[in-house]
């Protein structure tokens, strides 16, 4: 645990001793003098607390105004405190009467807990206490933090606030730079074109820095939500959770139309056009996210993901925020509404974990897994290791033991083979012997494939002991992917070895010969992590599964989704008569693309350096337009052939928005994207005529000899 963190504990524990001087100087206003217990340490909170009451009861009994007095968070907080407690003073007053001077505050602890024990109705509430109790504990583990929910915080914290602000400000002054040296403003990259222009208006400084989930950057777009809000849906019976959802407004619901309609087309260029022009829209964020880390443009990937969650932090509700932070917060993820923040926030996850960012990444997978307790993207396998990282073993101590109440996961076994470098991290070399020795007796084959991943001599104890079944090689081979790093190192690793060598030699036929199979959760890890060797042993029957995207990775099946938009229902298809007409659609689609590329080759765009998701074309998205294309003798051809194309791409489009979108709302998009160009009657393209030069990546080049 860090320095500062035990800075904050104790102000915590010195913000509740605060609270008791109070209460006594009320009492000690009485007629009757009460003895009091030997003077404690001084407390600053304390005194700065009870100043605050006695000037408030001054103004209350002689209404004399004061010059007002901005108290800091923690005195406001110790105030409120004391004020509600004021009223219960005088029938506290017998019970501190009775206090004897001489007790510990150890002992009286123990007589208020023996006397709000005695005041239970019965055995029903004793009952009742049992099976909610481990929730409520478990609740106060998976409570978040947002302050550790922004990676900038963490990074501060290992390199100091001046470094990070210089390394921003050199950042900035580079990219400053970058842009005068441009001559070309036609060459442009896909970072260059999202980027906002210098002198744009921006968000306000307070919707990028009290951001729930992420503090937003100076340069992203001023824009709406989109018509993206929460709601509230419902509490549980025992108050232990509150539901929220996401939910998409009339107008996210046709983006998300037209979004779907450009995936079925295959172009990730469009998936651009269309983020330029509804920069806050999720599905197409984390679609050219997908392409930007194709390119290797890490440092986009991650921009891109951290600005998805960014919106659905701009629409949670203060309540779904303070649920959050107590570990009560539900998203249903059969809402396809809902999943959508899964996938951000495992992209994000996975972008701290490559810059070390663990602290910052332990929160998240805390957060991911405490929405839904079944734990859809398996992100306990995340935590166990994130913790010994991060420093928090003995978080997971407490944490893997309350998961062992109030969870059924098939992989618990495994997981809490994790406990032996927690506790060695711990200082408790003891406990950590005890349950590696457990361990090696109840799965040696883990141990065993442990040894040979670390190159180490399998002892004898468990040598030959190898998994013997599909589920059983999964979930060793999981394991070891993941927290194969927490046992390579000079602690763990000589340990390992010499507890190994103790144990007797373990009857593998004295063990069950099969593990439980992989849910889904975990097979939906596997495939978002693109392991081969972990992918070859997933159940089929869910890897199979359709519709299978990227934006939407193995989803529920149909009939056990909720559905509230009619964009969401989309990838399940409409009502065909047969999948031949499906598999038609697609290879009409498919040669569409094939055409545009054509085309654009033809017309002297260059092609980029990666392939865009999903898509046919060997540009791919991150192509740069060249401006210096010579136009030939078939520019009549060439022009009529995109006029086709373009034709063919406007009735592909509302084949699929057909469900009843505005047709305003569709028709300024498609203008927007360049879909659907007219030709004026001396066949020119309208939008070639007046072409400053200044256009996105992947525009049509003039057509110069055409006037």
């Amino acid at each position: 645990m860090s320095s500062r963190q035990l800075r904050k504990l104790q102000q915590q524990k010195e913000l509740e001793k605060a609270q008791e001087p109070s209460q006594e100087s009320d009492i000690s206003d009485t007629d009757e003098p009460v003895k009091t217990a030997s003077k404690p340490r001084p407390n600053l909170f304390a005194a700065l607390g009870g100043e605050e009451e006695e000037e408030e009861e001054e103004e209350e009994d002689n209404d004399v105004p004061l010059e007002p007095q901005e108290p800091s968070p923690e005195v406001a907080t110790s105030t409120k405190k004391s004020k509600k407690k004021k009223k219960k003073g005088k029938k506290k007053a017998a019970v501190v009467e009775d206090q004897d001077p001489d007790e510990d505050e150890i002992d009286r602890a123990i007589k208020e807990l023996k006397l709000s024990s005695g005041n239970g109705s019965g055995d029903g509430d004793g009952q009742e206490s049992a099976v909610t109790r481990p929730r409520k504990k478990m609740n106060e583990l998976l409570s978040i933090n947002p302050y550790h929910l922004k990676d900038i915080n963490e990074m501060r914290n290992l390199f100091g606030r001046d470094i990070i602000d210089s390394a921003n400000a050199e950042e900035r002054q580079e990219q400053q730079q970058s842009r005068r040296r441009r001559n070309m403003p036609r060459e442009v990259d896909l970072e260059t074109y999202l980027r906002e222009a210098p002198g744009a208006k921006k968000l306000s400084e307070v919707s990028l820095r009290r951001n729930l989930f992420i503090q937003g950057r100076e340069h992203w777009p001023r824009a709406s939500a989109g018509g993206l809000t929460m709601g509230e849906v419902k509490k549980s019976e025992d108050g232990l959770s509150t539901e929220y959802a996401y939910l998409h407004g009339k107008d996210y619901d046709a983006a998300q139309g037209v979004f779907w309609a450009f995936v079925q087309i295959g172009d990730p260029m469009r998936m651009v056009h269309l983020l330029k022009e509804i920069p806050y829209h999720v599905s197409t964020l984390l679609q050219v996210s997908s392409v930007a880390k194709q390119d290797q443009n890490m440092a986009l990937a991650a921009e891109l993901c951290e600005r998805a969650l960014f919106t659905f932090g701009r629409v949670a509700t203060s309540a779904f925020r303070q649920d959050v932070e107590h570990g009560r917060a539900r998203l249903d993820f059969r809402r396809p509404e809902n999943r959508q923040f899964w996938l951000a926030g495992y992209h994000y996850l996975r972008s701290l974990i490559r810059k070390g960012a663990y602290r910052t990444a332990l929160e998240w997978a805390k957060l991911l897994y405490s929405l839904d307790p079944q734990d859809p993207y398996a992100m306990r396998h995340y935590i166990h290791f994130l913790a010994v990282r991060a420093y928090e073993s003995k978080w997971l101590v407490e944490f893997l033991d309350q998961m062992a109440l109030v969870a059924d996961h098939p992989d618990m076994i495994y997981l809490r083979q994790s406990l032996v470098p927690a506790k060695l991290q711990m200082g408790d070399t003891d406990g950590a012997r005890e349950l590696l020795e457990h361990g090696i007796r109840t799965v040696p084959w883990l141990y065993c494939a442990l040894f040979q991943e670390l190159n180490l001599d399998t002892p004898p104890s468990i040598w030959g002991i190898n998994a013997d079944s599909d589920s059983r090689n999964f979930w060793v081979k999981l394991y070891i992917y993941q927290a194969k790093e927490l046992w390579n190192n000079g602690q763990s690793t000589p340990f390992l070895q010499q507890v190994a060598q103790s144990v007797e030699k373990v009857d593998a036929k004295a063990l069950p010969s099969q593990d439980p199979a992989v849910d889904r959760g975990a097979t939906r890890l596997a495939y978002l992590e693109g392991q081969t060797s972990l992918l070859a042993l997933a159940p089929r029957n869910l890897l199979d599964v359709q519709p299978n995207y990227e934006f939407d990775p193995l989803p529920p099946p149909k009939d056990e989704n909720i559905f509230t938009g009619e964009s969401t229902r989309l990838p399940w298809g409409r009502e065909r008569e047969n999948q031949a007409q499906d598999d038609q659609q697609h290879g009409r689609a498919d040669e569409l693309v094939a055409r545009m590329q054509n085309l654009l080759a033809r017309r002297g765009v260059a092609p980029g350096a990666g392939a865009g998701a999903g898509a046919a074309a060997p540009g791919g998205m991150m192509g740069m337009v060249n401006a210096g294309g010579d136009v030939d003798d078939e520019d009549d051809e060439i022009r009529a052939l995109r006029a086709a194309d373009d034709e063919e791409l406007q009735r592909d489009i509302e084949a699929h928005m057909n469900w009843g979108t505005e047709q305003g709302f569709l028709g300024t998009l498609m203008q927007l994207l360049g879909v659907g160009r007219r030709a004026n009657d001396e066949g020119v393209d309208e939008d070639d005529q007046g072409d400053d030069g200044d256009g996105p990546p992947g525009s049509w080049p003039e057509d110069t000899d055409a006037r």
